[in-house]
């Protein structure tokens, strides 16, 4: 028996602050019981059912009894596929991460900077989210600003794992000749691949954009359906990796034929406590760029160091 704190579970395994000691991180087989009666927990499970309750200790091996505003229910505690405490106070709600990279090579006189960095934050119904990233470019004392992306993003839950979706987005990429998009889109998705190792979404929408290329031709209003997948792979046991696969497609309905898509892969493997090393390749494909003659598919790899709290 271990008496502290419930950090949180995160797809097979449970990290708990003990008193007096330093964090462990246990895997969920391994327990017999779990129990939280000082706070309420957000629960999801394999099953795509959500609670917000209690955590009682079970009779049974490997249970736990969840305690709701309405029922007692019984579940088994390796079925529990997310789970912290959610917090009243509003501060304690936010999570997020900020990287950073650099690399130089001296034939070229070449530096490449590149960041990124999110923040999130969680109540009952709502997911809000606020990510940005760029890479730059220097060479003696000029600086080119070559890719950035800033997007915010708001999911409401309305149906266990259903969610609407809205969202505003600012993107350059001077390699397909795009000086700056404004986006704004609504839609619907759903979580619909929870496992223990596994976490998997999709949504689907329209979006409005505003392009200006880099030779300062504005597009005016430009309409477009998209959908986007993402998975997240997580192993939680030594190594640390963490695996996030992203895929967005576009489809023009104002302009017939132009087809885009927008990907990054992130890969980060945890070298001391909230500290990560990350690979991150990304691509995007523009079949009909802004300026005639620009490439029309762009791609790269960026490494970092982050930093999650």
């Amino acid at each position: 028996m271990i008496i502290g704190e419930i950090k949180s579970i995160k797809l097979g395994l449970v990290t708990f602050d003990p008193d007096d000691a330093n964090d462990i991180t246990v895997q969920l087989r391994k327990l017999r019981t779990i129990a939280g009666r000082m706070k309420v927990f957000r629960i999801e499970t394999v099953a795509h059912n959500l609670y917000f309750g209690l955590l009682l200790p079970d009779t049974t091996k490997n249970r736990v009894i969840v305690k709701t505003e309405s029922e007692n229910k019984s579940i088994d505690i390796e079925n529990i596929s997310v789970m912290y405490a959610f917090e009243k106070t509003i501060a304690r709600r936010f999570s997020g991460a900020v990287g950073i990279g650099y690399t130089y090579t001296r034939s070229s006189g070449f530096g490449r900077l590149n960041y990124d960095a999110n923040l999130k934050y969680t109540s009952r119904k709502t997911e809000s989210n606020i990510s940005t990233s760029g890479i730059y470019t220097l060479y003696d004392s000029l600086l080119s600003r070559d890719q950035e992306n800033i997007e915010i993003k708001i999911n409401y839950y309305f149906l266990r794992n259903w969610f609407l979706t809205a969202f505003i987005a600012y993107q350059r990429n001077l390699e397909l000749g795009l000086q700056r998009r404004y986006q704004q889109g609504l839609g619907i998705g759903n979580k619909f691949l929870t496992r223990q190792h596994v976490y998997t979404w999709g949504r689907i929408g329209v979006v409005i954009n505003q392009e200006k290329s880099t030779e300062d031709v504005s597009s005016g209003l430009l309409t477009e359906l998209f959908g986007q997948l993402e998975l997240n792979i997580f192993s939680f046991d030594k190594p640390n990796i963490d695996v996030l696969l992203s895929q967005s497609i576009f489809y023009s309905l104002t302009q017939a034929g132009r087809f885009r898509n927008d990907g990054n892969l992130s890969v980060k493997w945890e070298i001391f406590k909230d500290f990560d090393i990350s690979l991150e390749p990304y691509n995007n494909y523009d079949s009909k760029p802004p300026v005639e003659g620009s490439h029309k598919f762009d791609y790269g790899i960026v490494f970092g160091i982050s930093y999650t709290f």
